[in-house]
């Protein structure tokens, strides 16, 4: 039993230990070893006073909460497309708490099964709830893909060099003709005929039939999920905005079409359980992404820094949240 416990312990120190060395490598590159300057280099790539700092970083986290909200809005939709009315307060915690969890834990795994737990508790069937948890994760991965190719059209007709999108281009194809299948009822109803009828674990399928069948509930109506589309893209533009609120004190002169482009890439890569809070890879990303368009190592390391420091506003915020406890929940069954 003992040992059973002391295995997450072990995963995240491992995930602790490669954050650590992901984060060195981050910090080796931008700021090479030589001659000495290197952490007056990486303070000098703010150029704001501290009021204006502060008041960019305020505006920046602002914007990240309003993400939140963006989120708890899609989900809502999504349930109310599948019968289930939940109010959107407590969906919105939800997404609080669940940044907490992703911000502390390695990958973005257990925020969400925080959020099935919490959707359950609304809607009294887990198996509907993971659908549609999974649905909504579906949805972010297509906008991704969708968002990412319409940027490198943009940058293309206006010859711009390419950069970095010579290595999130390939992944954004891969997403849009993944995700975009998900939209289409029939395809979850064609997997449901999949699951055997004779079936030597039919609590194990009947779950799995249970979270298609609300998957395929959400998106029957091509309105509401043309809405949850709308917000996913909308979902990873404030993360970019955000990203680019809080370079306006830092000394960059890259161009606001590159934010659309990497940060939800990064975000994404970010989510990988290789990590803590997807730290190390976060830090790597942005100097090596933003360096090849021009942005200055020192630059691109203190931008990442200060994004994972607007994270952490939200995320204690949802570590607060969780610490208070839950208020009772109305529940709701789906309708017919």
């Amino acid at each position: 039993m003992s040992a059973l416990r002391a295995k997450p312990v072990l995963a995240w120190a491992v995930r602790l230990c490669v954050a650590l060395g992901l984060m060195a490598l981050a910090f080796r590159i931008a700021l090479p070893a030589g001659d000495g300057s290197a952490w007056l280099r990486l303070r000098e790539a703010w150029t704001g006073t501290p009021a204006e700092m502060l008041a960019w970083f305020a505006l920046a986290s602002a914007v990240l909460g309003i993400n939140l909200a963006v989120g708890a809005w899609r989900f809502q939709l999504l349930l109310g497309g599948a019968g289930h009315a939940v109010p959107g307060i407590a969906l919105f915690r939800g997404y609080l708490v669940a940044t907490f969890f992703n911000t502390l834990l390695p990958g973005a795994v257990l925020g969400d099964v925080y959020r099935v737990v919490d959707a359950r508790r609304e809607m009294r069937s887990g198996s509907r709830a993971t659908g549609l948890v999974v649905l909504e994760r579906l949805f972010s991965l297509a906008a991704l893909g969708v968002l990412v190719l319409a940027v490198a059209l943009a940058l293309a007709a206006g010859e711009v060099s390419r950069g970095g999108l010579g290595i999130v281009v390939p992944v954004a194809l891969v997403l849009t003709a993944l995700g975009l299948v998900v939209f289409f009822p029939g395809f979850h109803d064609g997997l449901r005929r999949l699951v055997p009828a004779q079936r030597r674990f039919p609590r194990l399928w009947g779950a799995v039939d249970q979270s298609l069948g609300a998957a395929a509930d959400a998106v029957r109506s091509p309105a509401r999920a043309g809405q949850a589309f709308v917000l996913s893209l909308v979902g990873h533009l404030l993360p970019a905005l955000s990203a680019w609120l809080l370079a306006q004190t830092l000394h960059s002169s890259v161009a606001w079409p590159w934010y659309a482009a990497f940060v939800p890439f990064i975000a994404l890569v970010s989510l990988l359980p290789v990590s803590i809070g997807g730290a190390g890879v976060r830090e790597l990303l942005y100097v090596e992404l933003f360096g090849a368009v021009g942005m200055r190592p020192e630059v691109a390391l203190a931008l990442a820094l200060s994004v994972f420091a607007s994270s952490l506003v939200w995320a204690g915020i949802g570590g607060l949240a969780f610490a208070l406890g839950r208020g009772t929940g109305r529940a709701s069954e789906p309708s017919p």
